[in-house]
């Protein structure tokens, strides 16, 4: 009832999964809708290269979303270990999106440029999967996993303490250290269990909005050629049609968002001074522990 975050323990009867469990369980062709990205920083602000002459690039922030490729389970898992073996302790690396910050942008897709080239940020290391659909993909996407019930269909002392009924969305999040989502909050009540390993959450309570310098920008996707392990990488703006009197036109989309790195207050503390003001909190969730992250947090 105060609504702040708590480790709830026994919650589900030891659910352990590991990505062979799973693949032991629906087969190794089920086809998932897989993000991809350079960096692991994927849903992030990052510098996009709009234009380049002699003197200097002309850069503008954008809110970047990972570039969407479909797999059966069974490669993404090789690609997951595969990033292991070639990595090594390297895997542990999130120092943040440095040298990868400046992508530039595909106008080869825009209606309203003449340029019919594209350059690429050439990225030497592999790309990062990361399973994070969203989407109640546990009930559509893997819904072969979910009918073998070993994942119930709801929590009773859940629906109890929100005044809900059953989980308007249940989803399955598999993926490495590699993997780093942005700072940001959601409108909804969120459970999230571990399954396999450990995840690492850092919380800002809702009052923290005031130092944390969400503003507006434009949206854009990462995109890569058919092998994504070329590492030839730009960023496309988003459209979305808007009706007007003479027909329908393409709008830029826009969408509030986190800049900092909340994790790195030292090192960018000048450039975002009311960091400093925030209370950022530490939480390691291990596996066969729920995290409750209330609404806004």
């Amino acid at each position: 009832h105060k609504n702040r975050p708590c480790i709830i323990r026994n919650a589900l009867m030891d659910v352990r999964l590991t990505i062979d469990d799973i693949i032991d369980r629906v087969g190794p062709d089920v086809i998932l809708t897989v993000d991809v990205s350079p960096d692991g920083h994927a849903d992030c602000i990052r510098n996009v290269v709009l234009a380049t002459d002699e003197q200097h690039h002309v850069r503008q922030k954008m809110f970047v979303k990972p570039h969407e490729r479909q797999m059966p389970i069974a490669e993404f898992r090789d690609i997951l270990r595969r990033d292991y073996d070639e990595l090594g302790s390297k895997c542990n690396d999130r120092s943040g999106r440095g040298e990868l910050d400046a992508f530039p942008l595909d106008k080869s897709n825009d209606l309203s440029s003449n340029h019919s080239t594209t350059t690429h940020n050439m990225v030497s290391k592999p790309p990062v999967v990361y399973y994070s659909k969203q989407s109640d993909c546990l009930r559509t996407e893997m819904k072969e996993l979910f009918a073998t019930n070993i994942f119930p269909q709801s929590f009773q002392f859940a629906e109890e303490a929100f005044g809900t009924g059953p989980p308007e969305a249940v989803n399955l999040w598999i993926g490495t250290e590699r993997s780093v989502s942005s700072m940001h909050k959601d409108h909804y009540e969120n459970l999230f269990y571990v399954c396999s390993g450990q995840k690492e959450f850092v919380l800002n309570p809702p009052a923290d909005h005031l130092f944390l310098y969400e503003r507006e920008f434009p949206c854009g996707t990462f995109t890569i050629g058919e092998n994504i392990g070329s590492g030839q990488w730009s960023v496309t703006l988003d459209h979305q049609e808007e009706d007007t009197s003479n027909g329908n036109s393409l709008e830029e989309v826009k969408t509030k968002w986190i800049e900092p790195d909340i994790t790195k207050i030292k090192d960018i503390g000048d450039r975002f001074p009311l960091l400093h003001k925030s209370h950022p909190m530490k939480v390691l969730v291990s596996a066969g522990e729920m995290l409750y992250i209330p609404s806004l947090w």
